[in-house]
C-alpha cells in the first residue's frame, strides 16, 4: 500500500499476524512480571528493617520507596495488561 504526501511516497507493510503475536508474547511478560514482580518486596522490607536498627534510616527510608515504587510500578502493568485485553479482543 502507498501514500502519496507531498510528492514523495511511504510504504505501509504491515504484517498484522506478527503484530498480533508480538501482542500476545507482550501480554504473557505483563502476566509473568505482575506475577513476579513481589518476589523482592519482602526481602526488601526484611533489609530496610536492619538498615534502619542499624541507624541508617536515610537508607532504609529509600528502600521503604522502592517498595512503594514497586507497588506503584505493578498497578501500572496491571493498567496495561487491562488496556491490552481489550485491545485483543477487538482484533478477534
Amino acid at each position: 500500500m502507498h501514500d502519496n504526501h507531498k510528492h514523495h511516497s511511504h510504504h505501509h507493510d504491515h504484517d498484522h499476524s506478527h503484530d498480533t503475536g508480538d501482542l500476545r508474547k507482550l501480554q504473557a511478560m505483563l502476566e509473568h512480571w505482575i506475577e513476579h514482580g513481589d518476589s523482592h518486596v519482602d526481602t526488601y522490607r526484611e533489609w530496610a528493617e536492619k538498615a534502619s536498627r542499624a541507624g541508617e534510616e536515610e537508607i532504609a527510608k529509600e528502600i521503604h520507596l522502592a517498595i512503594t515504587d514497586s507497588d506503584s510500578i505493578k498497578n501500572h502493568l496491571k493498567r496495561a495488561r487491562a488496556i491490552l485485553a481489550a485491545k485483543l479482543v477487538l482484533k478477534k
